[in-house]
């Protein structure tokens, strides 16, 4: 199903905060519940919450560019808002996507304007992996949406007008 430019809007704004304050919410738990070291079990074996401040990006790259973090998602959101705007119709499974993706840059986004740094606190212990936090996974999420919609979603045919044929 294809929605237009301001439905597709507003679906991703409504994506978008849902995820803000999903991760909100949950960094404010875990810098209440798991600071000074405190390790809880969520999944034994397969995850747990613990506390970590990432002033980068994954893996610890561009520790500190905390500015160039801010420009890059705020032109991030700029060109979706845009893009969900100049073209004229959008799958359903694009929007959730994009509003994911915005969330996300703009939930991390604010760890970083505000503190310097973003709170991370899932722990998977199945696999060598960064700690993360929600904004992450709805990039991450919305980016495979995108992607699937980019890659497997039904094109549409092209309309050319045919001159009509008389009918005598």
């Amino acid at each position: 199903m294809r929605h237009s430019s301001a439905i597709s809007l507003i679906v991703a704004c409504v994506m978008a905060c849902l995820v803000v304050g999903l991760d909100r919410i949950t960094k404010l738990l875990a810098l209440s519940t798991l600071s000074g070291g405190v390790v809880r079990p969520f999944i034994p074996g397969f995850i747990d919450f613990r506390l970590v401040f990432n002033t980068g990006a994954a893996w610890g790259l561009f520790d500190g560019a905390r500015g160039m973090f801010l420009l890059i998602a705020a032109a991030a959101v700029i060109a979706m808002i845009i893009y969900l705007l100049k073209i004229p119709q959008h799958a359903t499974l694009e929007i959730i996507g994009i509003g994911l993706v915005a969330g996300g840059a703009i939930g991390n986004a604010f760890d970083r304007a505000m503190e310097g740094k973003v709170v991370d606190f899932i722990h998977t212990l199945f696999i060598d992996f960064p700690l993360f936090n929600v904004a992450d996974s709805a990039i991450t999420v919305g980016v495979i949406l995108v992607l699937i919609v980019i890659f497997f979603g039904k094109k549409e045919e092209p309309k050319i007008d045919r001159p009509q044929e008389d009918a005598e």
